[in-house]
């Protein structure tokens, strides 16, 4: 947490919600190594506004709009110079006026004309929101978002619904159609000589929907696309009908938003799942669970349950995991290289009998032509990036490689090339630390055993 943490390059200018401000925290968060609350708290005793704990951890959770002060107090902890703080402070107040207009519109006084209590405004928070998704024909649920529901993305515009709920085969899906696209808007507005703030000023809209196509959070609208070709003066045909072909893509329904899940879940977690669809490799380290690819249902049930979900939603979310397993034995699938933990095999998820068959699974998944499963063994000790838990995506073509970040907060992602190495080379560190795949499998299989003698 020492010395200066580069925060530039996040888009902070582009933020509108506290949900948006959250994500942006948090990855500060993580590019100051995740220091811990306690941390934080220890770090800025001595400032004008000390951190709790309890204030920091609701803050990049998103459940509460911090003071200005208090989001300073986090950021110098984090590391943030003090010249990097303007474009902060600018967003922050914008959110605040955002939030100041949204509580005078959906939380007015009681009958009597008194102040409603807390209890009272969030209930009616809810049923505004209810009524307001009632009409748009949205459905909202209440149930909370669960340690794995990334916070990255707004549902800008509802999909597009076409016939089939799958990409054509050979088309690239809706997020990486979408990230593709913003990155060939972004690479025409720079050599058109335009900033973000020009561009919506001959379009009429906001920067932040401008900022929001460009890094893939939206794809914009047909009619955004041919103004923005002909504002950077895009004459040749072939290349506009990719871009629009490119956002015909993006509007795709995602095989995801079959299932019954809360909105929460289709919108965030889906934007996860439309890139692991078009992954080429998917690298994973994970040191306290299976992972979810190679979870079997009884184990994927019990670790939904531990959530406090109801058992509908874990019955959802129990399908969707299974569903996403189909990418591995399906034709040209991705390369799926694996690093777990010797402890994460040895805890009884669900007992002796839901780990075995949890263990049988992941011998048999290591004999893929397509999967590599690597265990570190619980005597080699320390090694770099223990306790973290991300996954690195690859894409074909020239779509830059991301990194899924999941924590007590939340998952986030991050594609900065720094960023990215810095994770790679976690990754590949954890990889020489490990056992090579057939020592990996031949532990598997003898833990297995053990689970078996427990029962």
């Amino acid at each position: 947490m020492d010395g200066y943490l580069f925060t530039e390059d996040i888009g902070i200018s582009s933020v509108q919600t506290r949900d948006d401000l959250a994500t942006m925290l948090r990855v500060v968060h993580i590019r100051a190594d995740r220091p811990s609350l306690r941390a934080l708290e220890v770090k800025a005793r001595h400032y004008q506004t000390p951190l709790s704990k309890t204030v920091v951890s609701e803050m990049l959770k998103g459940t509460r709009f911090p003071r200005k002060a208090v989001m300073l107090s986090f950021l110098r902890a984090c590391g943030v110079a003090e010249e990097a703080m303007e474009p902060w402070l600018r967003s922050w107040e914008r959110i605040a006026a955002s939030e100041q207009g949204a509580r005078s519109r959906l939380l007015p006084a009681g009958h009597d004309g008194q102040p409603r209590s807390a209890s009272q405004a969030v209930r009616g928070t809810a049923d505004v929101l209810a009524d307001e998704s009632a009409e748009l024909g949205i459905r909202v649920s209440t149930t909370p978002p669960d340690i794995f529901t990334p916070l990255v993305e707004e549902a800008a515009e509802p999909p597009h619904m076409h016939s089939g709920q799958e990409s054509a085969k050979g088309s690239p899906g809706p997020q990486v159609s979408r990230r593709e696209l913003g990155a060939l808007l972004r690479q025409l507005r720079a050599n058109a000589g335009l900033t973000i703030e020009q561009v919506a000023e001959r379009l009429l809209c906001s920067p932040s929907k401008v900022s929001r196509m460009e890094t893939g959070f939206r794809a914009g609208t047909m009619r955004d696309i041919r103004d923005l070709c002909d504002l950077y003066a895009v004459t040749d045909r072939a290349q506009r009908d990719h871009l629009m072909e490119l956002v015909r893509q993006s509007k795709r329904q995602g095989w995801w938003q079959s299932y019954d899940l809360p909105l929460s879940f289709s919108v965030h977690l889906g934007a996860y799942l439309g890139l692991e669809e078009d992954a080429t490799s998917i690298s994973e380290f994970q040191p306290t669970i299976i992972p979810g690819l190679l979870q079997t249902q009884d184990y994927a049930r019990e670790i939904m349950t531990v959530h406090e979900l109801s058992p509908q939603v874990i019955d959802q979310n129990v399908a969707v995991r299974l569903r996403r397993q189909d990418l591995l034995t399906r034709d040209s699938p991705p390369e799926l290289r694996v690093v777990i933990d010797e402890a994460a095999l040895r805890r009884r998820v669900g007992g002796p009998a839901t780990m075995k068959a949890q263990l049988d699974q992941l011998v048999a998944r290591s004999r893929l032509p397509n999967v590599a499963i690597q265990v570190i063994p619980s005597d080699r000790g320390a090694y770099k990036g223990m306790g973290d838990s991300f996954n690195i995506l690859s894409f074909p073509g020239q779509i830059t490689d991301i990194v899924w970040v999941e924590g007590l907060f939340g998952m986030i992602y991050l594609e900065r090339p720094q960023d990215v190495e810095r994770y790679k080379d976690v990754f590949s560190n954890a990889r020489s630390v490990a056992m090579e795949g057939q020592e990996s499998t031949e532990l598997i299989t003898r833990i297995s055993r053990e689970m078996s003698d427990a029962y």
